[in-house]
């Protein structure tokens, strides 16, 4: 199954101009980006505003100098590309009105379902840039108070964490989300979260999944480190109007599996649990119920 089969993307525009194309809507959506007669994608992203402005955003890369990250976390490893290679750039987009938990359930999936197809990340996917730049950082008040935001260039240093190779998929995006060999892994027993402490060694790097008092789909699947990460969900119970505590709050029962992954650097954590994600909305059809509440 291919992204494809389940989105419904538009034709593919050019990236140059694209702010000024009617064709594209102001409208939330996800997106997706390649080179012009690459086989293969170089990003997928998501937007909760407009996709004519976020696409605009993106196509500061064909300036002259290096952009910073924001407006467009991956502008600058667009541009790199265009300065390694002289490529043009083309979009194309599935616009929707969907709410945002909808919405990047369904960026997870596209990202899920390529990373299956091709057994990788697209190129500049989850903050990494071409070897031989470096990444301009953001560019906010902050930043330049303490004088730290800097333009990203080319770069012939030590390899930098944004030039860490990504990670395949471990196996196929499977539907039994409970189960202890779920999408490849060897997730640990089931214990309760209010035991994780005890449960899981101290530091434990690694992949987590949260269930409540349903068996056929989770709360939350998360990364990092362990047990501190998934007992931090405890806290947001006590949280006034917290969306993901409220959640919580509403579970007789409360769970955790886990994987350990100490080798892992954050990229590949991420890549790993977007698949996570990405199973269980292919097979679901949502996310999980307090995935990217905050």
């Amino acid at each position: 199954m291919t992204a494809e089969s389940t989105i419904e993307w538009s034709s593919w525009l050019p990236l140059l101009g694209i702010s000024r194309n009617a064709a594209v809507p102001r409208l939330p959506g996800i997106y997706r980006v390649r080179r012009r007669d690459f086989d293969g994608l170089d990003y997928i992203g998501q937007t909760g505003r407009s996709l004519r402005e976020r696409l605009g955003a993106l196509s500061r890369c064909h300036a002259d100098q290096m952009p910073y990250r924001d407006p467009h976390t991956a502008a600058p490893a667009l541009w790199a590309l265009r300065h390694a290679s002289g490529c043009e750039f083309e979009v194309s987009f599935a616009a929707t009105d969907r709410d945002p938990h909808t919405r990047k359930g369904q960026e997870a999936l596209a990202i899920g379902l390529y990373r299956q197809e091709f057994g990788a990340s697209p190129t500049v996917q989850f903050g990494r840039i071409p070897k031989g730049y470096r990444a301009s950082s953001s560019n906010n008040a902050r930043l330049v108070a303490a004088g730290a935001r800097f333009r990203g260039d080319v770069y012939d240093g030590p390899p930098l964490a944004e030039h860490r190779l990504g990670a395949p998929p471990v196996g196929p995006l499977t539907h039994d989300t409970q189960s202890p060999s779920w999408c490849g892994h060897r997730w640990s027993a089931w214990v309760a979260l209010s035991n994780a402490r005890y449960a899981i060694p101290a530091n434990t790097i690694g992949l987590y999944r949260l269930r409540g008092d349903y068996d056929d789909t989770l709360l939350y699947i998360g990364q990092g480190v362990l047990p501190n990460r998934p007992l931090a969900h405890l806290a947001k119970i006590a949280a006034v109007g917290h969306a993901q505590g409220a959640i919580f709050a509403e579970q007789h029962r409360l769970e955790v599996s886990w994987v350990a992954a100490q080798h892992r650097p954050v990229n590949q954590l991420l890549e790993l649990e977007n698949d996570l994600i990405a199973a269980h909305v292919l097979h679901l059809n949502i996310a999980p119920a307090a995935q990217f509440k905050g």
